[in-house]
């Protein structure tokens, strides 16, 4: 394993969380920034393993079935907890950020969210599953440092939202997902079954983003 192997994705992550949190610039330049981080650069540059794991006719159907489970009791546990911890979030505050310093409102929120779910959701899963992964392939760390990162590069995303012992919780509970995610895709050698939960993740997320807006 190559010392850049680690270095990359901090060097990926800290850029993002720097134009996320530091710089004052529309949702459209992050998402530019978010495409040439995680998949434009591995992609023409690193070469990550060929990218054998978009192939889709390797992926395992039983794979996909266990996702799509697991993905319904993702959405039903995202939107219980956010019932259990709404009084301890401030709503208010949440969306006010959203409108002023990422640039989303009620009115372009459903676009927002059409990338979000199918986009989002893969530009994540090629990096943290596909490439990170890759990169790591022959050492321990291939099963601790892609979910790890996972895991931190959203809740520093979250860090203005929630107090520290939410954001706490999140790390924790992101990690674990990302471990499952890892050992689904294992099975199939691909990153569609983790892009499965991950899309059903965001559909919870988006659920409490209508509550906000619309509700």
């Amino acid at each position: 394993m190559k010392k850049w192997s680690i270095l990359f994705p901090v060097i990926c992550i800290a850029i993002l969380l720097w134009i996320e949190q530091g710089l004052e610039v529309s949702y459209l330049w992050k998402t530019a920034a978010k495409i040439l981080l995680f998949f434009a650069i591995p992609f023409f540059f690193l070469k990550a393993a060929k990218l054998e794991f978009l192939h889709v006719k390797k992926t395992q159907k039983k794979s996909m079935m266990l996702a799509l489970g697991i993905g319904a009791v993702i959405i039903l546990t995202i939107l219980g907890a956010f019932i259990l911890l709404k009084d301890f979030i401030d709503i208010n505050a949440l969306q006010l950020d959203l409108e002023t310093r990422v640039g989303v409102t009620a009115t372009v929120f459903p676009f927002v969210a059409l990338y979000i779910l199918f986009g989002n959701s893969f530009l994540e899963e090629f990096f943290f599953r596909g490439v990170l992964v890759d990169l790591l392939k022959g050492s321990k760390l291939k099963w601790f440092l892609p979910s790890f990162f996972f895991a931190i590069y959203h809740v520093a995303i979250f860090l203005p939202w929630f107090e520290w012992p939410i954001l706490g919780l999140a790390v924790f509970g992101l990690w674990i997902g990302g471990l499952i995610f890892q050992w689904l895709n294992e099975k199939s050698g691909t990153i569609f079954p983790s892009w499965v939960i991950h899309m059903c993740a965001d559909i919870g997320v988006l659920l409490i983003g209508v509550y906000m807006f619309y509700l």
